[in-house]
This record gives structure tokens, sequence and C-alpha cells, in this order.
């Protein structure tokens, strides 16, 4: 189902949607001031077999842009979701840079981090909630004595090695201004700089940026992109070793295309098994290192 959000037309427009989306009355509220923003209509939709399969992935974007139709695409009905949503697409019809369709899905998830602290300024400037602590934690603390915690997860064989699954991964996680991330001893230390880099470059290119200043945005994004591809080269990166033995078993066994189709990291959900247990988020102290 397709609903018209149009900012010359509120009320009509916050009738249909409160009753489709089962919106409370102060997302209706906040939502009347964004869409209040918006420079032209625009079509809303909820894709719900993804919404399904995106339910419990904590990592996956919860809504989209159809580049085609310039409508808004939503994989979720929570309210929090529906807000970042709607503020999000009017930067994108104010003219803010999205970088969908680059070949280089690291580019994509670094221009998504670069969003958010211009999404939380226009929320604060609207009076709307930002949640400044992290949600999720990737990694683990270590034990109150310091000593090392039993790692159940992938992530400490992650990020031993510096190749091109460990650098978007990175990407990844710095993109994400709600997730903690523990690294341990073993960490290499380009993949630590990576984090790094990709964090500090996304609060340059957002600093001090809203609404309007879509273009001095897009500049600031297009020259923090080139300096990092120049920095990190990752298109020169390889596959880890333990891919490769991998595919080659799975070939051997005839499970696996002899090529590899997409150069792009090949785990979409890989990231999820990173995850501690919600437990290990209360327990984690509240001062977390990045």
């Amino acid at each position: 189902m397709q609903y018209l959000v149009d900012p010359s037309n509120l009320d009509e427009t916050l009738e249909q949607l409160t009753p489709a989306f089962n919106l409370p009355d102060q997302t209706c509220t906040i939502l009347r001031r964004i869409i209040a923003m918006f420079p032209r209509p625009i079509e809303v939709m909820v894709d719900e077999a993804t919404a399904l399969l995106y339910q419990d992935l904590a990592m996956a974007d919860k809504f989209s842009f159809d580049m085609d139709t310039d409508a808004l695409v939503l994989f979720s009905w929570e309210p929090e979701v529906i807000i970042d949503a709607f503020i999000e697409m009017a930067m994108y019809l104010n003219g803010f840079a999205t970088m969908l369709g680059n070949r280089e899905e690291w580019i994509i998830e670094f221009t998504i981090g670069t969003w958010k602290p211009v999404k939380n300024r226009i929320k604060r400037q609207l009076g709307i909630q930002v949640h400044d602590h992290p949600r999720m934690v990737v990694g683990l603390p270590p034990n109150k004595d310091q000593t090392p915690a039993d790692d159940p997860y992938p992530f400490r064989k992650l990020v031993s090695s510096y190749d091109i699954v460990s650098f978007h991964q990175m990407v990844v996680l710095a993109a994400r201004d709600d997730v903690a991330v523990y690294f341990p001893p073993e960490t290499h230390s380009k993949v630590l700089a990576v984090y790094v880099y990709m964090r500090r470059a996304i609060q340059e290119v957002a600093q001090g940026l809203s609404l309007g200043d879509y273009e001095e945005f897009n500049t600031r994004l297009l020259e923090a992109v080139q300096k990092l591809q120049n920095l990190f080269n990752p298109s020169r990166l390889s596959y880890p070793q333990w891919l490769e033995q991998f595919e080659q078993t799975e070939m051997d066994l005839g499970t696996l295309p002899p090529q590899r189709q997409d150069h792009d990291n090949p785990f979409e959900e890989f990231i999820e098994e990173l995850f501690s247990d919600d437990d290990a988020i209360d327990d984690a102290d509240d001062d977390f290192p990045f």
C-alpha cells in the first residue's frame, strides 16, 4: 500500500498515516513538523516482506529510498524508525548525496554514517530526543580484572588480519553511532586505523551542518571519499585466507560456483554474528572506547 505525503496538505496526510502505521499522538505531532520541511510531495510505502526479514537483524537499515520514483520505502513500523526515515527523506529531497548505486559498497556505508550526525542535529533543532549512548556492543569488554573475556563470536578472527572483509566491516561499524566496539589485543593495526579514520572522517563531513547545508555536505563528502580512497586503496585489498579456503572446499564439494560474482563483502549477515547478547550491554561499563 502506498500513501501520499504532501507537505501542502498536512492534515489529510496524517489522517492517512496515523491509522496505517498505528502512530501515537506524539509521533504524529513530530511527523507534522518533519513533513512540513519536504520541498514536494512523495510516496511512502511499507515493504512487508523485507520488514519480516529485517526485524531480527540489528545492523540492517530499516528504510530506503527508491531512486527511480523518489519514494520512501519502510521496513519497519516502529515510531522511532519512521521519524528517522522521514528526517532522512527530507535530507534526500533537499539534495544530500546518497551515493546509492556506487559500485564500491564501502562508500555507500560511509555515506550512511555521514548522514547520521546531520540527522541528529535536525532532531535536536526540532526538540526530538536523540540517543547518545550505544545500544549494541561488538566484541566483548574485558572482565573486571582486565583479563580478556571469552570470545564466542568470530570478531577476534575478523580483526586480526587486514583484508577487504575486515576493511568493509570496519566501515560498517564506524558508520553506526549506536554501536560500541571493543577491539581485542590481536587487532591488526591497519584494521584499527580504518575504524578510527572512518569515524573521524564521518564527523568532519557532518560537522556543523543542518538541512539547508547540502551543498557543503556534498563537497565535503566527495573530498573525504577521495582522501580515504588514497589512504587505504581498498580496491587492492585481497580476500582473507580463511575465506579462500572455505570457498575452495565448497568448490571441491561442488556446492559453490568457481567464480565469485560480486567483489563486495559476500556475507551480508556476517556482522550480525558479532553482537553479544543483550545482557552484555547491561553488564558493560558506561565508558566505551569509541
